[in-house]
């Protein structure tokens, strides 16, 4: 590889972290609205399929999607053949930082004492967005095979814990208790979108279920997660010792933190969770640590840094044009996708959790985004000879898919703020009330 192409990479990075604090910058001061939204619409106006395409359509890595080949699997004694995209590294590096920050930031008390209310809000917001998938690919596709429809119904499912993690972070409602229900909610819902994955995958592959996978992802999912949440709450204090303190002359606290955290990453992967979980509970066994407001504040900057590439990245896997030949059907799954998380989610805030209107409606609404998650569900399905029909059907449930995606993301911010606006001045007509009855 010639040196020069290791320069273009960092080209590329520049320019979509550059595209991406433009755009966060606009929305914020002239639409006020949350950065997220700006640096998602940059990445589809930079994307390859738009001015990416136009300015640097000959260069398959500037603006553009250029996956290494593995040239040497066999002889590292892998099997297979496969590709890698740096800037999609570079993209999980980001997610990572911002889940794990986000841990670190949550009251650990607190999330356990939402973990019930939060697993009825993820089992609420995946029954019914499930259900609506599979019945409206029925509707629009009826030609289409069992697995085309498992596997739209599974694109509505997981949300995008990375999406609203960076909604509630800038509008500074991470610690509130609607916001600490939607993290554990996220969590939840993504170990159960991984299962749901698995099965479709299973029944699209051979047909039948495979009983053993499904309970082992399961079992090992949630055991990996609790544990790792009773490690926090229990041991904090032999954690500081053994593992944060001995770093503190060097001042380099924070970064063995953060180091710790991409270590867990990796290691749920191995149990075929995605990294964010392992991110976001590793950050939460740091969170009960005397050594708290050391680690945000020293690696918050690398996350404010990182975390609109993910964005901006995520924006450019867009392609606006190829939405166009299932407009109705995308618009339907959209509309179904929104729908199915508030009447999914609200129903055991309000009833359960028993939050007020607009709380419940702040923990559905925090629920809508499906973001990258949804498309690599889709992806999947894309993998798989046959599973999305033959290939112009598959082209546009994939098209459908990706609409989900970005219109859910889009949309989540723009729902959620007028909620918290609501919620703070019923807060301060209580207060008043409070004190003039004082």
């Amino acid at each position: 590889m010639e040196v020069e192409i290791y320069f273009k990479f960092v080209l590329a990075f520049v320019l979509i972290l550059i595209a991406a604090k433009i755009g966060g910058f606009f929305t914020e001061r002239y639409l006020k609205q949350p950065a997220v939204i700006g640096e998602l619409l940059a990445g589809v106006i930079i994307s390859p399929f738009a001015l990416g395409g136009l300015i640097f359509g000959s260069d398959p890595i500037v603006l553009n999607f250029a996956h290494i080949p593995f040239e040497h699997l066999t002889s590292w004694g892998l099997s297979g053949e496969g590709e890698f995209s740096v800037m999609e590294v570079i993209s999980e590096i980001a997610v990572i930082v911002l889940l794990f920050v986000a841990g670190v930031e949550t009251d650990v008390r607190s999330f356990v004492r939402q973990a019930k209310l939060g697993t009825l809000v993820a089992i609420g917001g995946v029954l019914l967005p499930f259900v609506f998938g599979y019945l409206m690919t029925m509707v629009f596709f009826p030609d289409a095979p069992n697995s085309a429809k498992l596997f739209m119904g599974a694109v509505l499912v997981a949300t995008s814990i990375g999406i609203t993690v960076r909604i509630l972070m800038d509008m500074g409602k991470l610690h509130t208790r609607a916001g600490t229900t939607i993290l554990v909610a996220a969590v939840i819902d993504d170990i159960i979108g991984i299962v749901i994955l698995s099965v479709v995958a299973s029944i699209a592959q051979s047909g039948t279920v495979n009983a053993g996978k499904i309970a082992y992802v399961t079992i090992a999912g949630f055991a990996v997660w609790l544990a790792l949440l009773f490690v926090g709450v229990k041991f904090h204090k032999q954690i500081s010792r053994f593992i944060l303190r001995p770093f503190k002359s060097a001042e380099a606290i924070p970064i063995v933190a953060l180091l710790v955290g991409f270590l867990i990453s990796y290691l749920v992967t191995l149990i075929d969770l995605h990294p964010v979980v392992g991110a976001y509970v590793a950050g939460l066994m740091f969170s009960a640590c005397a050594e708290k407001e050391e680690i945000i504040e020293k690696t918050r900057p690398i996350m404010l840094f990182l975390a609109p590439f993910f964005f901006c990245y995520l924006g450019m896997q867009v392609d606006v044009p190829a939405m166009g030949p299932v407009a109705a059907f995308a618009a339907v799954m959209v509309l179904l996708a929104v729908i199915g998380k508030i009447i999914g989610c609200y129903i055991p805030s309000k009833f359960v959790g028993r939050f007020s209107n607009t709380e419940a409606m702040i923990v559905s609404v925090g629920m809508v985004p499906r973001g990258e998650v949804g498309l690599i569900v889709a992806g999947v399905g894309m993998l798989i000879p046959g599973a999305l029909g033959d290939e112009e059907m598959a082209r546009e449930l994939f098209g459908a898919a990706v609409a989900v995606s970005l219109f859910t993301t889009l949309l989540t911010p723009s729902m959620i703020k007028p909620f918290f606006g609501r919620l703070a001045r019923q807060e301060a007509k209580q207060k008043a009330a409070q004190e003039a009855g004082g």
